[in-house]
């Protein structure tokens, strides 16, 4: 999701704008440097994950004056790539967005929080649950991650924005998110879709790729 300035005004931006640029850097230290690149199938992926997002995120919709919604991706980009790259991309992403004029820099932090942050952190912390699971059906990690994971994402990060404005924005902006509930359901069913379809694809065709695939767990047999 995108704000606009205005939404966004009455914060302390010094004060987020720190706070995600040292998330930022933990991501960036702690990011598989290495594993990218010395293999340049993942540094080719990780180039055309980056474009993908940011032509994704141009394609928005307006549910009030000020928030728009985009398809987040960051399910697919978690699985694939894993936490940290997920955070790094989703930044390099908004900051093309700004160089041409999409985005405002000063709501940077915060649609880095919930375009990325928060969804890419559910769904990293939805695996670690997947994971407790003795199954060995690799449909558990396509559709539950994939799918089901995403829609579960989504609605949660949705509650969380509603609660975000009821916190701090007046009455009346939280009023009119509120009639507008009803965009969550064509937004989850595309986001479930878009997401479940890519990690079905990339998982099926290329799994190598894919960071948090164990396929010794979901591929191979006990013998």
């Amino acid at each position: 999701m995108l704000f606009s300035s205005h939404l966004t005004d009455v914060f302390a931006f010094p004060l987020w704008a720190a706070a995600c640029l040292a998330l930022l850097g933990l991501a960036l230290w702690r990011a598989p440097w290495r594993a990218v690149l010395t293999v340049s199938a993942r540094q080719h992926a990780l180039l055309g994950g980056l474009v993908g997002v940011c032509l994704i995120w141009s394609f928005r919709f307006e549910v009030i004056p000020g928030l728009h919604f985009h398809p987040f991706l960051m399910t697919t980009v978690t699985l694939v790539f894993g936490w940290c790259f997920a955070l790094i991309m989703a930044a390099f992403a908004l900051l093309l967005l700004v160089l041409v004029g999409t985005v405002e820099w000063q709501t940077l932090p915060w649609n880095w929080l919930f375009s990325a942050v928060l969804p890419a952190s559910m769904a990293y912390g939805l695996l670690r649950v997947i994971e407790w699971f003795p199954t060995r059906n690799l449909f558990v990690y396509i559709l539950g991650l994939g799918f089901f994971g995403t829609l579960l994402t989504t609605l949660l990060n949705c509650l969380l924005l509603l609660g975000f404005f009821w916190w701090w924005l007046p009455d009346k902006v939280l009023l009119a998110l509120w009639d507008k509930r009803a965009f969550v359901v064509p937004l989850l069913y595309s986001e479930g879709f878009i997401n479940g379809m890519l990690v079905t694809s990339v998982t099926v065709f290329f799994p190598d790729l894919v960071k948090t695939f164990d396929d010794d767990r979901f591929l191979k047999s006990d013998s």
